[in-house]
């Protein structure tokens, strides 16, 4: 990593090749390219916005006369950004998705113009959150109305933009709890099953909800009984906000828990059968919080602990970015500050975390929105491991960035595969509200390599890899050396070197 001197070789093996043997039984055959982090550095400080996307950093995507919000970004391997959220049809609401460049220009290869609307039916349907699958292949998860309630609903779409008819007979799929549902969050498996979550309930009392599906859209009856589930915290309002999938195939879902007066961080830990983890607390779930904390968004360490954020408020109007770290079986890490748990203030008013991811160096990025005075603005921290803001971002470890002269507020962030930071939500635009998008450069000069014989490149054979591999790579300077690999989800499989200092030259 640039400003630190360190380089580390991030290897994701290639793909129709690699075999599956004893000593590579965790690989997955579908890995597919080898990622290299140089110590070159930019002159950009990290933090700052990145203006070789859209204009100055910021894209606006309008997609008709309505109010247009987005509520989740990911990444494509190849680095192109999709954002989902819903937009205003005229009548009601859909499912609206954007595909963009690396560059920030719409990709007119998905769709014509790179947009896409989906409708469930003819009520409201709002797009809450995106993943990407192996294939290239874009799930949405989110929730609609059936004329009584909301269900949650699913749509998938091929590379093109259009609604995969593999999955269902038309590309999309409700599911009924029976009461009001809503999707929030979904990830994909390594087996390329589906998993939902959110919450179900009606009036007081929501329940969080976590839904299975098969690849082709039918609900995992080996998951629970029925591919549903339901965990109550109390005898009030639990609401599932987020979901992150764990190296073994465990489902860790975070969100809020009403206590009958404030709000809490809550997490339940499900087994993959469905049932809850008794090896996470005492009773499979945690609470965490003093005041109003509401739990927003979830990532997942490579060692295993468990990063949360949100916001902590302190009453009317008044709030701070709030973040809580947990070790795997629960408890609050205490080397994550004093007692796991981090506020940060950006000014006097209200200060909401949405959404949270993890750099490859294992420093914590949460983005959502704060009060600038008269409205509010894009808002993102940057920590170090230990807590702390991180002051070689935009100086004191916290930007603030403005479309506009009215609101704009993130739902979602995520990091590139050259390492820079990809924030999105909406922004006002006198009338209503648009998708927006901002870059950042992170200080992470990632760069991605094709397999090649040139003797500046890094090698490794044989191909295919068989019983073992060898990497080669020759050094410009003196660095500090990290190994890993890798899966699709960016997990670590196996650490083989870690900050080991390496003289300039050729290594093996």
């Amino acid at each position: 990593y640039g400003a630190s001197g360190e380089v580390a070789f991030l290897l994701l093996l290639p793909t129709a090749r690699v075999i599956k043997t004893e000593p590579m039984k965790h690989l997955n055959p579908v890995l597919t390219a080898l990622f290299l982090a140089f110590g070159a550095t930019t002159s950009a400080q990290p933090g700052t916005l990145d203006d070789t996307f859209g204009t100055d950093g910021k894209v606006i995507t309008a997609f008709g006369m309505g109010g247009d919000y987005v509520s989740s970004v990911a990444i494509q391997l190849d680095g192109r950004i999709v954002v989902a959220g819903n937009t205003d049809n005229g009548t009601d609401r859909d499912f609206a998705l954007a595909q963009y460049n690396t560059d920030g220009t719409l990709d007119n290869s998905f769709s014509a113009d790179g947009k896409v609307t989906t409708a469930f039916g003819t009520a409201n349907d709002y797009g809450k959150s995106v993943a990407i699958q192996q294939d290239g292949k874009v799930v949405v998860a989110g929730f609609t109305h059936n004329g009584t309630n909301n269900d949650f609903a699913i749509a998938r779409y091929n590379t093109d933009g259009t609604l995969d008819n593999s999955f269902s007979v038309d590309g999309k799929v409700t599911t009924d709890f029976g009461t009001d549902d809503q999707g929030h969050s979904v990830a994909i498996q390594p087996d390329g099953k589906i998993v939902v979550a959110g919450y179900s309930g009606s009036g007081s009392s929501y329940d969080y909800a976590v839904v299975r599906y098969n690849m082709d859209g039918t609900l995992d009856n080996s998951f629970s009984v029925d591919g549903k589930v339901t965990t109550d915290f109390g005898a009030d309002r639990d609401y599932g906000r987020s979901m992150a999938l764990q190296p073994d195939g465990k489902i860790i879902v975070a969100g809020a828990s009403y206590n009958g007066s404030v709000y809490h961080f809550a997490l339940a830990r499900y087994n993959t059968d469905g049932s809850l983890d008794n090896s996470f607390s005492v009773d499979c779930k945690v609470t965490t919080g003093t005041a109003g904390d509401y739990g927003e968004s979830i990532a997942i360490q490579p060692d295993g602990r468990i990063v949360v954020c949100g916001y902590a408020s302190y009453g009317t109007n008044n709030s701070d970015f709030a973040v809580a770290r947990y070790n795997s079986d629960g408890t609050l890490d205490n080397s994550f500050s004093v007692d796991g748990k981090v506020t940060t203030d950006f000014g006097p008013a209200t200060d909401d975390g949405r959404s949270v991811t993890i750099q490859p160096d294992g420093k914590i990025l949460v983005a959502g929105s704060a009060y600038s005075g008269t409205d509010d603005d894009f808002a993102v921290s940057r920590y170090n491991t230990d807590g702390t803001l991180d002051n070689s971002f935009s100086i004191d470890g916290k930007v603030t960035t403005a479309f506009g002269t009215g609101i704009d507020r993130v739902n979602s962030i995520a990091i590139q595969p050259d390492g820079r930071v990809v924030v999105a939500g909406f922004a006002y635009n006198g009338t209503n509200y648009d998708f927006a998008v901002a870059r950042y450069i992170s200080g992470l000069d990632i760069g991605v390599i094709e397999f090649s014989i040139a003797n500046t490149a890094p090698l490794i054979y044989p191909n295919p890899i068989e019983d073992h591999a060898t990497l080669e790579y020759t050094l410009q300077n003196a660095e500090t050396i990290s190994i890993q690999l890798l899966d699709m989800q960016g997990r670590t499989v196996q650490t083989f070197i870690e900050r080991q200092v390496q003289a300039a030259g050729e290594h093996r």
